[in-house]
């Protein structure tokens, strides 16, 4: 982004004879000076600071301090330990404790460097122009935002929001223990974030940018899925990028969210918007579709109250860039064997009649496989310029989807007319294989059930490329390049905790910190979950959290819950399956043995050995039971006499399974869980489960 002549931030602090002091509060807690990291790493120290900046240049009286600290229970020594937090910030950031320290030649007393100054009754932090303070940089570049906004520069307004909001690491203060005051500044910084977020988007969409931000906005929904200004922004920028059904499934989305947790029904507005959607409402279009591929300083606002253009299909066709892209995630952690694996099969050119480049990424669930997908589709996107496309296909073998559906939504979103597009699904897939023939198109297809389902969407040129998340191991198309996740080390683990929790959980609390990343078994969804509990209690101490998951084992679940979390995502493996071999997993969830053989399970459910082992070979397939050898090298003489291979369930996935079959007998998922299935033998006999 090109700085603007008196648009400047101080990205690294002010430079003045080498006195720099730089401290950031939106994220994790950070102060350095002279280049040297002197962040504290005592709780309340950090607390107490972390108050003087908010109120830098103010008193803070001792009551605020103590308060934030003991609240309405400070020791009898708490005004002797305030002295003492006092002296070791004066002395480790090196800020005096005189009246004022002597200016340097030429420089005046206002820009004089950070003292902290003790008042009457208080104390006072007294930041020069020599500080950077990210909380004061962000303010700066909003109110500047603003004033661009309010003058009509809204290209100017969208780079000043956009710096402000780049400044942001995380949630503010997110590993400082908030006391009242600090959680009070802590929730209203986060609401000017949001309110900053809001005037970028809606800067945005005046511009006619709602390709660009719609899966931005859709990423951020995700993170806010009640709050109605983001839902509406969100449900505009679809219905103007032709994805006019998606739109009004964000309004359903957010009205079963709002009733059931706020017993509220959306405003007025979202009611009219949504209206309006279904309505097809031309008014609710602020510049042609297709102009969204013009460069941003030359697209403008179209005049309010003038009619949407229909552009003709061969316009659209050849102008609409599509970019659907989740957002990845900043705490990604390892895979780079498989990150490059997986960029080296997505090369930048291939011969024209090599076909399109395939790369299957299989995993068991909870393994992080769509996280990896959509990391590669953003490593290799920019050799695919001519757009990227993200589908779910979870629903399609459910049934809950049909794939008219998900093809008539992704050619619309490549900007062709509803009106011009056939209905059936052969004549919309070879619709999807012409529009794509000519140019360079990355597709994301996230978890295919079979390589039938995946066929109408495979794109007509050898240029395109197709990354594909897969749960079942015998399941592929012809061509295509297998990267299979493997469970992440204890180290890439533990990072990924502190990444998520705050680094310095590992250095206070590593061995308790790998007993819990040892719990998760390692899978990143959990793992993630757990140690978000922790960012979102910076009170709470990992010992305190350990100790309750050795008695509430089946709260590892609920910490990694909601429609992305291991029971969901075991529960899409299990729904399809049939119903024999649900029941073997149910039967191998109870826990009465660690380990089934093919006979033991048979037995059980009364069915021929052979069968039992087909069954049990295929839950190893789709990444729900794991094989146990019985010998790791034996002599081919001696195969004969070896016993019976066993089976076994993760222990994460056994709990899971256990929590899926209460909610079946509970009838809390009604048919969601175990629709009707194929019987037990057309799947031993043909060894595919049909679609």
């Amino acid at each position: 982004m090109a700085e603007r002549p008196g648009a400047s931030i101080a990205w690294g602090g002010l430079q003045r004879g080498g006195e720099v002091i730089k401290i950031d509060l939106l994220g994790a807690l950070r102060v350095s000076r002279r280049g040297q990291d002197l962040t504290p790493s005592a709780p309340k120290l950090r607390r107490v600071l972390a108050a003087l900046v908010l109120n830098s240049n103010l008193l803070v009286s001792v009551d605020q301090l103590a308060e934030e600290l003991w609240e309405s229970r400070p020791p009898a020594s708490s005004q002797t330990t305030m002295q003492t937090y006092i002296y070791q910030l004066r002395r480790r950031l090196d800020l005096a404790g005189e009246q004022s320290r002597p200016a340097r030649p030429g420089q005046n007393e206002a820009s004089a460097a950070p003292v902290l100054l003790t008042r009457v009754g208080g104390y006072e932090l007294r930041l020069g122009d020599d500080a950077s303070v990210d909380v004061h940089e962000f303010d700066r570049a909003v109110n500047r935002g603003r004033a661009e906004l309010d003058s009509g520069r809204i290209e100017e307004a969208v780079a000043s929001f956009g710096a402000g909001l780049a400044l942001w690491r995380g949630p503010a203060l997110v590993d400082v223990t908030a006391g009242r005051q600090l959680s009070v500044w802590t929730t209203e910084l986060e609401e000017r974030r949001k309110t900053t977020m809001e005037r970028r988007f809606g800067a945005l969409l005046m511009m006619g940018h709602h390709h660009a931000v719609a899966d931005e906005l859709a990423s951020v929904v995700r993170t806010y899925p009640t709050h109605e200004g983001f839902a509406r922004q969100l449900m505009l920028a679809l219905h103007r990028c032709g994805r006019r059904a998606e739109g009004l499934d964000v309004f359903r989305g957010l009205r079963g969210r709002l009733v059931e947790e706020l017993g509220v029904e959306p405003s007025a507005a979202l009611h009219r918007l949504y209206r309006g959607i279904l309505a097809d409402d031309p008014k609710l279009y602020a510049t042609p579709p297709a102009a969204t591929a013009e460069p941003l300083s030359i697209v403008r606002p179209r005049p309010a109250g003038s009619a949407a253009p229909v552009p003709s299909p061969a316009t659209a066709g050849a102008r609409a860039v599509p970019a659907q892209l989740p957002a990845g995630i900043a705490d990604f952690v390892g895979r780079e064997p498989e990150l490059s694996m997986a960029e080296r099969l997505l090369p930048a050119g291939r011969p024209s009649d090599a076909g399109a480049q395939i790369v299957e990424v299989h995993g068991p669930p909870g393994i992080g496989k769509t996280t990896f997908a959509v990391r590669v589709a953003h490593r290799v996107r920019e050799h695919f310029p001519d757009g990227q496309l993200f589908i779910d296909a979870s629903g399609l073998a459910s049934g809950e989807v049909r794939m008219a559906e998900v093809l008539t939504a992704t050619l619309r979103s490549c900007g062709l007319p509803r009106e011009t597009l056939p209905e059936s699904v052969p004549e919309l897939s070879r619709t999807l294989r012409t529009w794509t023939g000519e140019r360079r198109v990355l597709l994301v297809v996230d978890d295919v059930l079979s390589a039938d389902l995946l066929e109408p969407l495979l794109p007509g040129s050898a240029a395109c490329a197709l990354i594909c998340t897969n749960r079942y191991r015998h399941v592929g198309l012809a061509g295509a390049h297998r990267v299979t996740l493997p469970l992440p080390t204890v180290a890439e683990a533990m990072r990924l905790f502190g990444d998520v929790a705050g680094a310095w959980r590992i250095e206070d609390e590593g061995d308790v910190v790998e007993e819990l990343v040892k719990m998760c078994d390692l899978l990143p969804l959990v793992v993630r979950g757990v140690a978000n509990r922790l960012a979102t209690r910076p009170g709470w101490s990992a010992v305190r959290l350990r100790d309750r998951l050795r008695v509430d084992e089946p709260l590892l679940l609920d910490l990694a819950a909601g429609p992305g979390g291991l029971v969901g995502s075991v529960a899409l493996s299990y729904r399809n399956l049939p119903d024999t071999h649900c029941r073997v997993l149910r039967l191998m969830a109870t826990g009465r043995t660690a380990s089934w053989t093919p006979r033991a399970v048979a037995d059980e459910l009364g069915v021929a050995r052979t069968d039992a082992e087909t069954v049990l070979d295929h839950l190893v397939d789709v990444h729900l039971a794991v094989e146990v050898p019985a010998a790791s090298t034996v002599s081919h003489r001696a195969l004969a006499s070896l016993p019976e291979h066993r089976y076994r369930l993760p222990r994460l996935t056994a709990l899971a399974l256990r929590s899926i079959t209460r909610a079946e007998e509970s009838g809390l998922y009604p048919g969601a869980l175990n629709p009707v299935r194929p019987r037990w033998s057309s799947y031993a006999l043909t060894g595919v489960h049909p679609a």
